[in-house]
């Protein structure tokens, strides 16, 4: 890496997941990780030993405030401990800057200054306005991560509608320019929203752009309800809820109460849902007489996507692969594009 390189890194804070980027392998792929996007107060002890191992979170500061994040977050949960937190201030929060940290501490080994040129965030539609400028003024400057005392400066913050990150990655799987795109329909199923953007390349339509609270945590509670009506267990809702997310992320089997549950008699019961999310879509788009294609993208992309592919019977509707990194990938892409912009600028000055 030239010394003069701008660093990009990019962050999908969502309801649902943190998704972050960490650059490129040496195949020109944008590395990308994932852990629950779940912020529980930090308990002081833990059951440590020579044998058991600590789970794989941070406790991270927030304005005095201990947080534990990361992959094993689950493990970290008590009683009275945040579960979800599905309000439209949630950027705002200190709750979402605890993510922010955890996914900072885990690309904090590939920064090599420990310093960020170009923060590439995203927010869903309905958010996007209100709260853009406010994240970019919150983020730029320099922060302390983790209780260690490690410290990371951010230079440049963009916010982006999180639509708009997977259009950046199905340009860049199909070999588009910004200049020839597709006009193109994205829907990101997120797991509080699914978003919907139309845009030709950089261009957006606003009138056929929006979001809709019919995601995949609606989807998984109604699921949940019927697994657990089921069973006959006073099962706690939103632990099931959080159950279902891993082994439908994982592909594991699920369990409850250490009995192996066959999930497919359950699944339509969130079949509402999905329908009202895809009706939306089109409600707000119409019938597509003008678009080339329709993208469906985010953490429950295939679940949607048959409904979406029922209302946009004559179009093309693509998927992404790992479609639940689609947006931060994008997001990076962004970065690297205005870095390059702004360095060409500098060595041309």
């Amino acid at each position: 890496m030239q010394k003069n390189t701008p660093i990009v890194r990019a962050v999908d804070v969502g309801y649902g997941h943190v998704k972050w980027s960490e650059g490129r392998d040496d195949t020109g792929l944008i590395l990308a990780d994932v852990f629950p996007s779940q912020a529980p107060l930090a308990i002081e002890s833990d059951f440590q030993t020579e044998i058991m191992q600590r789970r794989d979170t941070f406790v991270v500061p927030v304005n005095g405030i201990h947080y534990e994040v990361g992959r094993q977050v689950r493990m970290a949960f008590g009683k009275n401990q945040e579960l979800e937190q599905l309000d439209d201030r949630f950027a705002l929060s200190d709750g979402y800057t605890a993510r922010l940290y955890g996914a900072f501490n885990y690309m904090l080994s590939t920064l090599p200054s420990g310093d960020i040129d170009y923060l590439m965030l995203g927010l869903p539609m309905k958010t996007l306005k209100p709260h853009a400028a406010a994240l970019q003024r919150r983020f730029v400057g320099k922060h302390t991560i983790n209780m260690k005392g490690d410290t990371l400066v951010i230079r440049h913050c963009a916010v982006y509608p999180q639509p708009l990150g997977s259009y950046a990655t199905y340009l860049q799987k199909k070999a588009h320019k910004i200049k020839n795109a597709p006009m193109a329909l994205i829907v990101d199923v997120g797991y509080h929203t699914v978003d919907w953007i139309t845009c030709l390349g950089m261009v957006a339509n606003p009138d056929q752009s929006d979001g809709v609270e019919r995601g995949m945590g609606a989807f998984l509670r109604e699921v949940a309800k019927s697994v657990i009506k089921a069973s006959g267990m006073a099962a706690s809702e939103s632990t099931v809820v959080r159950m279902l997310d891993q082994a439908l992320i994982s592909g594991d089997e699920f369990r409850l109460a250490g009995k192996q549950i066959d999930l497919k008699p359950h699944m339509n019961a969130g079949s509402a849902i999905i329908e009202q999310a895809a009706q939306a879509v089109r409600n707000n788009v119409g019938v597509g007489e003008g678009l080339d294609v329709v993208i469906v993208s985010g953490g429950g992309a295939r679940f949607f996507l048959p409904a979406i592919k029922k209302h946009y019977p004559n179009h093309e509707v693509a998927t992404l692969p790992a479609p639940a990194l689609a947006n931060v990938r994008g997001f990076h892409e962004f970065g690297e594009l205005i870095a390059d912009s702004a360095l060409r600028t500098t060595t041309h000055a």
